[in-house]
């Protein structure tokens, strides 16, 4: 799937988000025809909206993450990898 790169549409902590997305994951981004929010598109084709600006302390923040975990995200990067280690361990 083509996608495009994040850059100084969003912050520095939405950025790393989404080019770890993109890389390990599968994703997509695509940047908006006029002025529109950049989209954040999963494998399964569920898409998210990327807020333009703004920090990563807060609810919002935390809520957008919370959106790409729905849609069998993972950040921070490790949290599946240990809850599969976890698994294989009990079994």
């Amino acid at each position: 799937m083509e996608t495009d790169r994040p850059g100084q549409e969003v912050s520095s902590a939405h950025s790393r988000v989404i080019k770890h997305l993109i890389e390990n994951e599968g994703w997509a981004y695509k940047l908006p025809p006029g002025r529109g929010y950049p989209r954040l598109r999963a494998p399964s084709g569920w898409s998210i909206r990327v807020p333009r600006s703004g920090h990563s302390k807060g609810h919002a923040f935390e809520n957008w993450l919370a959106a790409i975990r729905r849609n069998d995200g993972h950040w921070p990067p490790g949290r599946n990898m240990k809850r599969k280690l976890e698994e294989a361990g009990e079994q």
